[in-house]
Formats: structure tokens, C-alpha cells, sequence
């Protein structure tokens, strides 16, 4: 109950900022372009996105949502511990990404402060608040709540399927990257781009579908990852990967609601014994170690 009501602060946190506050735009003669692509653009639409989502996700109550699911799951299958573990995980990562994902605006207000800079790292600390420190104190609480459990489901490779799907969202940032002079807005992710320079943004969900459509991207191969179909545990066939690689793209493209079918296709991997998305279930397949 305690893990329960600190994740619900985060929530309220939210809300009372959103319609509590007043709002105060400022603008500039002009603004300053640092140009190239490299590490920090890199960082700043990564952060975009991942600021984007957990926005979301706290805004609909998300971290009270895992922590309740959590203690019915845990109670349902006496499997605390792995389940304890994923929900803390969110819940710090929640944390994390909440200070580090805006766009800080350097002292004269015309210029964005770069991204892992001794100034972005100063201004992330002083943004670190109390809806932080409960999510924190809600992770902890999760974790004392399942110490005491033993493991009596498979590890599984949610862990490394988040690495991943991390590997490939930057390998693909990047290859945007190349194109530069038309995403002058990937600066701030790829969510954001896709809302803002409507109707070509699209097309980029072309490339996207056939760089996960063989099931080996490159965060797969690093984290020695495979995609095999649940009824004969091999290769699942273009069919079914075809499925699977549609899933992405398309709900990326619809505006608002895609991004919660996202979140909520990925957090049902905490529900699954062996993580898999529902994405996963649609096409019938699962994500497996590759210990070859």
C-alpha cells in the first residue's frame, strides 16, 4: 500500500502540474544551430522520446497501475521476486528519464544546453523533485515487498530485449541522421518529428518495417537475441514476421492513441512468464536466447 500511494503521487504530481501552472512563452531574435549529428543530437532525441512516453505514462497513472498489477500478479502466482524486480525497474527508469528528458534552455533563453554537457548534468540535478523521490521510494519498497520470494519462473530476456530495442532505435536515429538537412526536428525524437513534419514523416515507417522485418536487427545480434514462432521454434516465416515488423511502424503513426497502445504492448511483457509482448502473441511468435 505504501509502494502503492508513493507511485500515485507521481501521478498527482503530474496533474497539478499540468493544470496548475502557468505558462510563460518567451521568444528569441534568433537561435543558434550547432549543426552535425553527432553524440549529443543523438542523446537529445532519445531523451525526446523516452521523455515523451514516461510523460505519458505517468499522466495516466501507469506507476500506481504497475504496482497494483504487480501485488495481483505476485499473489496469483507466488513468482514476487521477477515480478518485483521488472516493476522497479520501470518505476527507476521513470525516475531517470522524468529530470533528463526535456530540452533545457541555456541562461539566454535562445539556446538549447547540449546534452551530457557539465550544464545539462548540473541543471538535471536541480531539476530532480519529490514526484522523482517517490518513484524511487515506490521502486524500493516493491523490491522489499518481493525479497523474501524465490525465482520460480525462468529469468527470460526482458532485460535484454529493452537493450535491444535500445541498440536499434539508436542505430535507426542515426541512419535518419544522415538525412539531416530534412529532420531538422529529430533534435527533440523521433515522436516528435513524426508529428510535426506531417505527411511525409511517414515514409520513414518503410525502412523501419524492413530493418525489424528479419528478426536479427543489430541490438538482437549484440544481445544474442532471435525471434522463433511458438509452434515449431524455429524461423517464424515472412508471414508472421511480417506481422510482427508492422506493429511499430503503423502505431507510431497514429497520433496519440498509438502511443499508448505502445506502452501498453510493452509493459505486457511484465505479465508474461516468458516477456513476451503483445505483439509477440498477435504474430505468434517469442523472443529467445540465442546461446549458439
Amino acid at each position: 500500500m505504501a509502494a502503492l500511494a508513493a507511485a500515485a503521487y507521481s501521478t498527482w504530481n503530474a496533474w497539478q502540474f499540468e493544470y496548475g501552472s502557468s505558462y510563460t512563452v518567451l521568444g528569441c531574435v534568433e537561435s543558434s544551430d550547432t549543426g552535425g549529428f553527432g553524440l549529443t543530437r543523438l542523446a537529445s532525441a532519445s531523451l525526446g522520446d523516452a521523455y515523451d512516453i514516461a510523460g505519458l505514462a505517468v499522466q495516466w497513472g501507469v506507476p500506481a497501475i504497475l504496482v497494483l498489477a504487480g501485488f495481483c500478479m505476485s499473489a496469483a502466482t507466488e513468482n514476487r521476486a521477477i515480478i518485483g524486480r521488472r516493476v522497479a525497474g520501470l518505476l527507476v527508469l521513470l525516475a531517470v528519464v522524468g529530470p533528463a528528458g526535456p530540452a533545457y534552455m541555456a541562461s539566454d533563453g535562445c539556446s538549447v544546453i547540449p546534452v551530457l554537457s557539465g550544464e545539462w548534468f548540473t541543471t538535471v540535478a536541480t531539476a530532480y523533485g519529490p514526484a522523482e523521490s517517490a518513484l524511487l521510494l515506490s521502486a524500493l519498497l516493491v523490491l522489499l515487498a518481493a525479497r523474501t520470494a524465490r525465482d520460480t519462473w525462468p529469468s527470460g530476456s526482458a532485460g535484454r530485449r529493452a537493450v535491444a530495442f535500445t541498440f536499434d532505435y539508436l542505430v535507426f536515429v542515426a541512419f535518419l541522421g544522415l538525412f539531416e538537412g530534412g529532420l531538422s526536428s529529430l533534435d527533440y525524437g523521433l515522436l516528435n518529428w513524426f508529428t510535426v513534419n506531417e505527411p511525409t514523416s511517414p515514409l520513414v515507417a518503410v525502412p523501419a518495417f524492413f530493418y525489424v522485418l528479419t528478426g536479427r536487427t543489430f541490438g538482437k545480434r549484440l544481445m544474442r537475441l532471435r525471434v522463433i514462432s511458438t509452434d515449431t521454434g524455429h524461423w517464424p516465416g515472412w508471414r508472421r514476421a511480417a506481422v510482427r515488423a508492422l506493429v511499430f511502424p503503423v502505431l507510431v503513426c497514429v497520433p496519440q492513441g498509438g502511443l499508448v497502445m505502445l506502452l501498453v504492448d510493452g509493459l505486457w511483457s511484465l505479465a508474461d512468464p516468458a516477456a513476451r509482448t503483445l505483439h509477440d502473441r498477435l504474430a505468434g511468435t517469442r523472443v529467445v536466447r540465442d546461446f549458439l
